[in-house]
């Protein structure tokens, strides 16, 4: 070699690369590693619409770059790219931030990014070789020329704690913890990494969508929304690929088919993957107030390893499935195929039409069915009457509605009070040879008449009569009581908090369970037993928000009135602040022969603290849920 050979070799060596954006490093560089096109060069055209996601970057003032996508669309294999652009060509600092250290972020580094380093000359002569005693490239963390990349966990506050980073890959962001415990917000602490870069930094944002407003649907809107539009193989309309444009006989996924908004005319899968070449990106929101941020929405109508009759044929499994009763997997097939986040304002609750139809009869004369073997009260308290609704319990806390009770007046005032008394020495008839009095009973303390409240129950504490207050958030059902001093001489009477939350959404499994059997809600065949309370049972749905980035869930109003919901959890709070022995009661009632079939056996017989034969004779039993007919000519008392 001659000198001037030689020169041109060193000028050569120190010459700057060439400008290339990260679709043609891409189609220069990368080796597709995994998938049906495994070991041939990574070709863009295969999959256009990535270019425009990959060279973003590129673009005047761009610093993050949102992609809302569903699966099998090629989301992180663009991400990738974008890596070995900065590792290769544009040297710089970079951490990729997955769900979780162990596997996921495992996962990407040596299934996703370390077979592309290897696989390409121009990355692998860059990256520092692999050394047992060496922690410069390790599974998580590689160094090499100019740079150094970390792979890490959102789940780890340490794997956020590193040196500043210009490039940031944040994937599959909705899955993230919403906080790190003394840490604040998982996606604030990991874009902080870039604030020493500036403008220069680099950060991109994938992730399949979960619900409204969870983090990539959040930060999708303050992006410019961009949806890739193609041409119609017949008009040349340019409009983006929509599900409400896939037409297919009913049943019959096989026949589906795109249609034209413009001009109807239907087109399959070939015409599908030609038109995509001719597409471009769109933005659904060019004036949106942060022009530092762009945002892509894809669905796998645009894949080329997907097809029609797949996508429609996961449609109809879904759709069978949410006609059956099971939601959560049309959840998924909005959430990953087209990548449309799901409204949390539906929630998830129970068919109240259901619990009409399974109303069961207890049997002539029986107010208590074979197996309840302790009877509790829920009183609600309302401004112009007590709602009551009281429940039998049976081993496993399997329950049975037995009585409901309205008792009108000015709760202010004496007479629902009195109502009340009665009605809580009311005598329940049992399956067995024996009747069974209320155990227990929890008054709700909340609401205008708190004072009434702590009255009545100072004056019936003996008979386990419990001053209540509901609680959200996540919390036990039933806690240790607060003292609450009251009235002139400052008695002292126990409140006790009961966790709602909870207590609702062990409701809500319970009432959707099939067959009798623990935690099974028997609802009888009765008057009292009708739609209406159906309704009231199932008035609340439990709804997910997303509120500055953190998960929260609650429990809302779809009805008017939940009266019956309330008093269901207050007499479920009853039995436990009781400690009832579920099992040992019940086997001393399995010893009773059931009604009709032997002479009565002496009342002392019967189980439990409170039980008919530890009382006095009671009076006449009143039905106060038909209190209101007394002025019809019904039977009143």
């Amino acid at each position: 070699m001659n000198a001037r050979d030689l020169l041109r070799v060193v000028r050569r060596g120190y010459a700057p690369p060439p400008r290339l954006t990260v679709s043609a490093f891409a189609d220069r560089e990368i080796i597709v590693t995994s998938g049906p096109l495994a070991g041939s060069h990574w070709q863009t055209a295969f999959t256009p619409y990535l270019a425009g996601i990959m060279d973003a970057f590129h673009e005047p003032g761009v610093e993050i770059v949102v992609v809302r996508a569903s699966s099998q669309v090629g989301k992180t294999a663009a991400a990738v790219c974008v890596v070995a652009y900065h590792m290769a060509h544009d040297p710089s600092p970079i951490l990729v931030v997955e769900p979780t250290v162990d596997p996921m972020a495992k996962d990407f580094a040596k299934n996703r990014l370390e077979p592309v380093i290897d696989a390409s000359p121009a990355l692998k002569e860059r990256v520092s070789k692999k050394r047992a005693k060496e922690s410069s490239n390790t599974t998580l963390s590689k160094s090499f020329r100019g740079g150094d990349i970390a792979v890490g966990g959102a789940n780890s506050a340490a794997s956020l704690a590193a040196r500043s980073r210009r490039v940031l890959i944040l994937d599959e962001v909705d899955r993230y913890p919403p906080e790190l415990p003394g840490e604040g917000n998982t996606i604030a602490i990991a874009m902080k990494r870039t604030q020493a870069f500036g403008r220069r930094r680099r950060i991109m944002m994938l992730s399949s969508p979960t619900l409204v407003g969870a983090p990539i649907d959040a930060w999708f809107h303050r992006g410019d929304q961009r949806r890739y539009h193609v041409p119609c193989p017949r008009c040349q309309h340019m409009h983006p690929l929509e599900w409400k444009h896939v037409r297919f006989t009913e049943r019959n996924a096989d026949t589906a088919e795109l249609v034209c908004p413009a001009c109807r005319y239907g087109f399959g899968d070939a015409e599908r993957l030609a038109i995509l070449q001719h597409g471009a990106w769109r933005p659904g929101n060019p004036d949106r107030p942060e022009k530092r941020i762009v945002s892509f929405h894809l669905w796998e109508a645009y894949s080329p390893l997907s097809s029609l009759r797949e996508i429609v044929a996961s449609f109809l499994r879904a759709r069978d499935a949410q006609k059956a009763g099971d939601r959560s997997e049309m959840h998924t097939w909005e959430n990953t195929v087209l990548a449309e986040p799901v409204e949390p304002d539906a929630g998830e609750g129970v068919d109240a039409n259901r619990l009409l139809l399974r109303r069961e009869p207890y049997g002539s004369g029986i107010e208590a069915p074979d197996g309840v073997c302790a009877i509790t009260v829920g009183i609600d308290t309302q401004d112009d009457r007590l709602e009551g609704l009281v429940v039998g319990w049976g081993p496993g806390e399997e329950s049975w509605l037995i009585d409901r009770w309205t008792l009108p007046g000015d709760t202010s005032t004496a007479a629902p009070w009195a109502m009340l008394d009665e009605a809580l020495a009311n005598v329940y008839q049992h399956a067995r040879e024996t009747s069974l009095m209320i155990h227990a009973a929890c008054i709700d303390s909340a609401g205008h008449r708190t004072t009434m409240v702590y009255d009545y129950a100072a004056r019936h504490a003996a008979r386990r009569v419990f001053a209540t207050i509901g609680r959200d958030g996540q919390r036990p059902i039933t806690s240790s009581p607060s003292p609450r001093r009251w009235g002139r001489g400052e008695r002292q009477v126990p409140l006790y908090t009961i966790g709602v939350d909870t207590a609702k959404a062990l409701l809500m499994g319970r009432l959707q369970l099939s067959e009798a059997g623990p935690g099974f809600v028997h609802i009888p065949l009765a008057e009292w037993a009708d739609e209406e309370l159906t309704l009231q049972l199932t008035s609340e749905v439990l709804v997910t928000r997303f509120e500055k980035g953190a998960r929260k869930e609650f429990w809302r109003k779809i009805r008017p009135r939940n009266e019956a919901l309330d008093c269901y959890v207050m007499a479920y709070a009853a039995m436990k602040l009781l400690n009832a022995q579920l099992d040992r009661w019940a086997e001393r009632l399995r010893g009773l022969p059931l009604r009709g079939t032997a002479p009565t056996p002496r009342m002392a017989e019967t189980p439990g603290p409170t039980s008919a034969s530890a009382r006095p004779p009671a009076p006449q039993r009143r039905r106060y849920s038909s209190y209101l007919q007394r002025n019809s000519g019904g039977e009143g008392w």
